[in-house]
């Protein structure tokens, strides 16, 4: 690095010509004489030549200190600045400064300055003051919205400070220090400066991902971040596979505690539809999770609201925990038989509520209806058939293929074109069963490990199965080896296979203790529930329940006071809905008949922040990187001195009255003839 100096006004240093001023003077201030006549001036004349080479040394002195005086003038008004060239560009056209201000949830805490964003947008505020407002500038924030992809002047940049409030997004700093980079060299400016002001959050902060850029200096601007024990809501699942009128639904949640000390009896409250269903109270190690089960009963159809609550100070913003669940639509299953129904299946579905059970001959034009269909021991599938059910399945529908004893070629066109394994030979001897896989999302809930007293199911004959390109995970597996039950996703759904026909003749299964749970589950997961819940910020597609005319008719998204139409795709059969940045508020909104929770990012629940030094170490040795010191030197004077270096005006101004002072001093001394 080159140290020099450089003039922020040179224009000025044409003033030097003035210096010509007072040699001029110097050289043509003729003194006229008066002769005086004395009898001896012998030492006259010694006395003479003295004084008039002290007179001499004086004048020069004073020459010197008026051409200094100018000199120290005319630097003043070009304003000499000393620093490194290569970044001596405060003022410089050309530059574009690219400013982040972190305004997420832990930039909210207070400080003696107020709370942390105010001390960010300070911060932004003095860069601006330091670069002036020749450079372009841009502000980003947590959002990384659309607009803020745009340059501003100063003025701009300042009236957009006023306007940043603390936001649900909490992007990694390595994510937005690539956007600042992509965005920067869009400008095609020679001189690019990105900023990072940000409290450093240990969840956000990951400084080994920065980008590599060598065109642009990021500076990484610390604000202490005030750490803060924190017990929160991590997070809440459903443990029920589906939800119907009368049936009970279990609330797993999940809570943490961040802090250093341990607490213990945190009420959890559980709230539906408004009231309050349930409560019950977890004790927390320091830096530890435990989960809560919290159970209520389903009392209507439709959809239902909830939210599980815990109190906890300072931090409150994560003591919430929204969710939704649409309850009391049955289960469509279509069995599709050869010849008679199987009398198994029809006793396990017939009677059942929440099963809409449903039998035929023949694969129906339309199956968009039906969750689960059960292929019972057909020969044969028209291509066509096979080309609908291919479709069916990968967009989300669940099959079941139960084989005809020693008749399965007919079914070979179907499973390649769902790429599943297919039945190939016929083994006509007995064989138990000998393995079951419970920890398979089909047995959730049903088996807690290993069971070694249930009775495992027999079969007379079985098919052995093929295709090397097929994927399978096998659910109950024979003891030679072979399979009874697997399960090959295809798409968005799945294809579970028999390889022996379920009737008393060929197997003791339908007899069993594992039949029930089996195929009953096997209906229920065949629907896909909605997410209980979404989080603000992601805005990947979320999938819709229902249908609407986005010509006609287009929805509204409606609740906490927002009312706006969305962006609505259609992927495959079903639609999904795309954010981008429109919800801001945790809580529950509608849209058509549907409901949806939002909840906030977790990232922000965990109150620890790397250090200043240690920002520093994480970056050490990368050039395009540097990190303010934290201090409370203002931002712009660091600045000054790194980017613009040392502003001498106030010094040549000093020097120049010095000057004069000195000028005045000899002129007082002046010795008389």
């Amino acid at each position: 690095m080159i140290v020099g100096m450089i003039f922020i006004h040179p224009v000025f240093l044409w003033g030097l010509l003035a210096v010509l001023i007072p040699i001029a003077v110097h050289l043509f201030n003729f003194r006229r004489y008066k002769k005086v006549y004395f009898s001896n001036v012998e030492r006259l004349s010694e006395l003479h030549t003295e004084r008039r080479r002290r007179n001499n040394l004086r004048n020069w002195l004073v020459l010197a200190a008026r051409v200094l005086a100018v000199v120290f003038v005319v630097l003043a008004f070009a304003q000499p600045v000393t620093g490194p060239r290569n970044t001596a560009s405060l003022h410089q056209s050309g530059t574009v400064v690219s400013i982040f201000i972190d305004n997420s949830f832990s930039m909210e805490s207070a400080s003696s300055d107020g709370s942390q964003l105010d001390a960010a947008r300070q911060k932004a505020r003095e860069v601006a003051d330091a670069y002036g407002p020749v450079p372009r500038y841009q502000l980003m924030t947590c959002q990384m919205e659309g607009h803020e992809m745009r340059w501003l002047s100063r003025d701009e940049l300042l009236e957009a400070l006023e306007g940043v409030e603390p936001s649900a997004a909490s992007p990694t700093l390595s994510e937005v220090a690539a956007r600042q980079s992509d965005f920067m060299r869009q400008s095609g400016a020679p001189v690019r400066h990105a900023f990072i002001i940000s409290d450093f959050q240990q969840t956000v902060a990951d400084l080994d991902a920065l980008p590599d850029d060598s065109t642009a200096l990021f500076t990484l601007v610390p604000v202490e971040g005030v750490e803060a024990d924190n017990v929160y809501i991590d997070t809440l699942v459903l443990d029920a596979p589906a939800y119907f009128t009368g049936g009970s639904v279990d609330v797993d949640v999940t809570l943490r505690n961040s802090g250093s000390r341990d607490v213990e009896k945190v009420p959890v409250k559980l709230f539906v539809d408004g009231r309050e269903r349930a409560l019950a109270t977890v004790d927390l190690a320091a830096g530890a999770s435990a989960t809560a089960t919290l159970r209520f009963s389903i009392d209507h159809a439709g959809w239902i609201d909830g939210r599980v609550e815990v109190e906890d100070y300072p931090v409150t913003f994560d003591d919430r925990y929204h969710f939704t669940l649409l309850a009391g639509e049955p289960i469509a299953v279509l069995e599709v038989d050869a010849a008679e129904p199987n009398s198994a299946l029809r006793r396990l579905f017939g009677a059942d509520s929440a099963i809409d059970y449903r039998t035929a001959r023949h694969l129906p034009p339309e199956t968009d209806s039906y969750n689960f269909i059960i292929l019972n021991e057909l020969t044969s599938l028209t291509s066509g058939e096979v080309q609908q059910l291919a479709a069916w399945v990968a967009d989300g529908g669940n099959l079941l293929v139960v084989p005809a004893a020693d008749n399965a070629t007919g079914l070979a066109p179907l499973m390649e074109a769902l790429q599943a394994p297919r039945p190939a030979r016929w083994v006509k001897r007995q064989v138990r069963a000998s393995t079951v896989d419970y920890a398979a999302n089909l047995y959730r809930s049903v088996f807690n490990g290993k069971n070694d007293e249930m009775e495992m199911p027999s079969v007379q004959g079985h098919y052995t199965l093929d295709g090397s390109t097929a994927v399978k995970q096998s659910i109950i597996g024979l003891a030679d080896g072979g399979d009874l039950l697997t399960v090959t996703p295809s798409g968005v759904g799945r294809v579970f296979l028999f390889t022996t026909p379920l009737t008393t003749e060929w197997t003791d299964l339908t007899g069993q203790a594992l039949f029930v749970p089996t195929l009953y589950n096997m209906a229920l997961y065949s629907r896909a529930l909605p997410p209980a819940s979404h989080t603000l910020g992601d805005n990947a597609p979320l999938p819709l329940q229902g249908s609407y005319d986005l010509e006609r008719q287009p929805p509204e998204l409606t609740g906490d006071g927002v009312r706006f139409i969305p962006d609505l795709r259609r992927v495959g059969h079903r639609q999904t809905l795309v954010l981008h940045g429109e919800l801001t508020a945790a809580g529950l909104y509608q849209i058509g008949d549907e409901h949806l929770a939002f909840n906030y990012s977790r990232r922000e629940s965990e109150l620890r922040f790397l250090t200043p030094s240690e920002v520093a170490k994480a970056v050490d040795g990368r050039a395009e990187y540097t990190v303010a010191r934290h201090s409370h030197r203002p931002l712009g004077d660091e600045l000054r001195h790194r980017d613009g270096g040392h502003r001498l005006w106030r010094v040549c101004l000093l020097l120049a009255l010095a000057a004069l002072a000195a000028e005045t001093v000899l002129l007082k001394l002046r010795i008389k003839k």
